[in-house]
């Protein structure tokens, strides 16, 4: 026997196929999934599954599968599919995009965003991402090794996923930026010297697309934070995993925030967002971009003082 593992790494493209696969052939795959994302019975019948769909716009989906529902609606599944690499910036918000611009163009009648990654990886600070839903590599794993015994292939599809598991264990080193490790440090002096109460993150190493700016004020509630998503063009207002509180929030700040804000439900969470102008941190210097994260800076205080615990 080989001393090794059967398979030397797991890439995140290997569990995209083994999920197109299921997802093109298996009626009893279809309706697990749906019923998982949908918190009951939803599947009626497959229209069509889709790898690697790109919009020259909004990006890429790793998955997109559509069904038809038990009411008649057709509903897409937009999914996201991660082992250990980070996100790019505001993958989840163009997931978001991307399915809307399907129902404006008649391409499907509603849709569903979802993550697919192992557990580690979903409660880890990498995943700063909102979908709608989650789903776990040991869920996955748990469906083909509960049937492993009506076929080796549910065996083998069970050994891959673990596989994926153990590589998200091992860790992940991602490429470390020195020009965006350089612009954290240089926004974080910045922001210290004129914005200390907002409270940025400290500065560490950062991958290239790790362009999110994180603050968080002792002066907000708990599971409250602010994010300057500097390539996206805004900044935002998180309250995590509150999607529940989503009319007491409207309520209680819709009219304290800037005619600019808008509040809109982020996956599980709340997000309360202003628009403000875009910038590439790997191109030009810190002062160069300094008008427009003093910009920024404004909009953050402005959010900080709507929010700001009576």
């Amino acid at each position: 026997m080989l001393e090794q593992r059967f398979v030397a790494s797991i890439a995140e493209r290997d569990v995209d196929l083994l999920l197109l696969e299921e997802l093109s052939v298996s009626n009893e795959f279809r309706e697990w999934l749906s019923a998982r994302i949908f918190g009951e019975p939803a599947y009626r019948a497959h229209l069509g599954v889709w790898h690697s769909v790109n919009d020259a716009v909004l990006g890429e989906s790793d998955l997109v599968y559509l069904f038809a529902s038990l009411d008649g609606a057709r509903v897409a599944l937009l999914i996201e599919n991660k082992i250990d690499a980070p996100p790019q910036p505001s993958q989840g918000e163009r997931y978001r995009k991307r399915g809307e611009k399907g129902v404006s163009e008649g391409l499907w009648d509603r849709f569903r965003t979802c993550v697919v990654a192992p557990s580690k990886y979903l409660g880890s600070t990498k995943h700063s991402e909102t979908y709608d839903d989650e789903i776990t590599y040991e869920e996955l794993l748990a469906y083909f090794q509960c049937r492993r015994y009506r076929s080796v292939r549910f065996a083998y599809k069970a050994r891959v996923l673990r596989e994926g598991i153990e590589q998200n264990r091992r860790g992940y080193q991602p490429k470390v930026s020195d020009e965006m490790t350089r612009f954290v440090r240089d926004y974080h002096e910045f922001a210290s010297r004129t914005h200390g109460h907002l409270g940025m993150d400290d500065p560490k190493p950062r991958a290239p697309g790790h362009t999110w700016i994180y603050f968080r004020p002792k002066t907000l509630e708990r599971k409250t934070f602010l994010v300057h998503q500097v390539t996206a063009g805004c900044v935002k207002a998180f309250f995590d995993g509150q999607i529940e509180s989503l009319s007491r929030i409207q309520e209680a700040y819709a009219g304290r925030l800037p005619s600019e804000a808008t509040i809109a439900p982020a996956g599980k969470s709340v997000s309360i967002t202003i628009d403000v102008p875009k910038l590439d941190p790997l191109k030009g210097s810190f002062e160069e971009h300094l008008p427009t994260v003093a910009v920024a800076m404004e909009k953050l205080s402005l959010l900080e003082g709507a929010l700001r615990r009576q």
